[in-house]
């Protein structure tokens, strides 16, 4: 019961916070925070009222969509290429999926959701996009599957709404889509039909899992838990105790994969058996899926730095940075990108000792 009224809270957070903010007009995002999506020398991200696209070599902005603000229109999640990367898919805080042209960001289309009882449906994770359509999570609970010229295909509808992106494996030839109801559904990706679905997994899940090439997938969950699963059995094959929501992606390195949860413990684990081999914890809760670069590993906190570790564990460096950082790092061209929260820059971009090279907004 407790951690239902969590969640809920959560959810009234965030809500509140996205319509303060819309009023307001300031440049502070509240509770929702930006992915990075980067293609050649093309950063795109998503930030309140805005979708950018901002040159990667110096920050400076392409363009933006919509080129001014729409009252209570926003976005959050990360931009996707589809469409051989003709198309730049963006989910919106109110009821729409935008189709851009990634070079100029004019609309090539948009689907609306028609809600039942008028309520505002959020596309809170970045959809999957596929050589065949697009799959989009939604908050009413629903993944649409749309064509790639925007028109609905097949929706699926769980219990509780859909914070995670859905992940296609061609293990089995389906999609996977995680849910705050505590379940995994193993779709067919064609018709939108259930393969599978998990067993009650103790507790909701807001971020989608990582598969191995072993046939694991190993998911995250909000009952203090990270779960494998086999893709072949559907079977649980482990689970290891984390002191607090496991809230972002497993990231699989090789033998071993990275969890994490929201009281700032960072896990190495064994990969076959879910036993701990390190963990490390430098301070600020976790949410959001590491990054290894360079036979290093990167990881962000909302205590306002950026983390640095050896693959044995060893901390390099515990960097301050300006704003809390609820997104993943994202390495391009010899660059670190950051998207900061409750920030004076929406993206950070430092070089490989952490030194800051660019800001976007530049100051005024």
């Amino acid at each position: 019961m407790l951690k239902n009224k969590k969640i809920v809270f959560i959810i009234i957070l965030i809500i509140l916070a996205l319509t303060l903010g819309a009023c307001s007009g300031r440049r502070v995002a509240a509770t929702g925070w930006s992915g990075i999506t980067v293609e050649d020398q093309t950063v795109y991200f998503s930030y309140g009222p805005q979708t950018y696209a901002v040159n990667l070599d110096n920050g400076s902005l392409l363009w933006a969509y919509p080129t001014e603000p729409i009252n209570g229109l926003n976005f959050y999640a990360a931009p996707v290429l589809a469409d051989g990367g003709t198309q730049l898919i963006v989910g919106s805080y109110k009821n729409e999926i935008f189709s851009l042209n990634p070079k100029s960001g004019i609309k090539n289309w948009s689907y609306t959701v028609k809600s039942d009882n008028n309520t505002t449906v959020r596309f809170i994770a970045s959809p999957l996009a596929t050589e065949e359509r697009i799959y989009a999570p939604a908050s009413d609970n629903s993944l649409y599957a749309l064509d790639l010229n925007g028109s609905l295909e097949w929706s699926f509808e769980t219990a509780d709404p859909l914070w995670a992106s859905p992940v296609y494996s061609e293990n089995c030839d389906c999609v996977y889509q995680v849910s705050m109801d505590h379940h995994l559904y193993a779709l067919d990706p064609d018709s939108g039909s259930l393969r599978w679905q998990s067993e009650d997994l103790g507790g909701p899940m807001v971020n989608p899992p990582a598969l191995s090439d072993t046939g694991l997938i190993i998911l995250s969950t909000f009952n203090n838990e990270v779960v494998a699963l086999g893709e072949e059995n559907h079977q649980v094959e482990w689970k290891f105790q984390t002191s607090n929501w496991a809230w972002a992606s497993p990231l699989i390195d090789g033998d071993q994969v990275y969890v994490s949860d929201i009281s700032g413990t960072f896990y190495a684990l064994d990969l076959a058996t879910g036993d701990v081999l390190w963990q490390v914890e430098p301070g600020g809760g976790i949410f959001s899926t590491p990054l290894v670069e360079d036979d290093l590993i990167y990881f962000a906190t909302d205590a306002s730095s950026l983390v640095v570790l050896s693959r044995e564990g060893v901390i390099q460096r515990n960097q301050p940075i300006e704003g809390k950082l609820y997104a993943s790092p994202v390495a391009a061209d010899g660059k670190l990108l950051l998207a900061p929260s409750e920030s004076d820059y929406y993206l950070l971009a430092l070089n490989e000792s952490g030194v800051q090279i660019w800001g976007y907004p530049p100051p005024k």
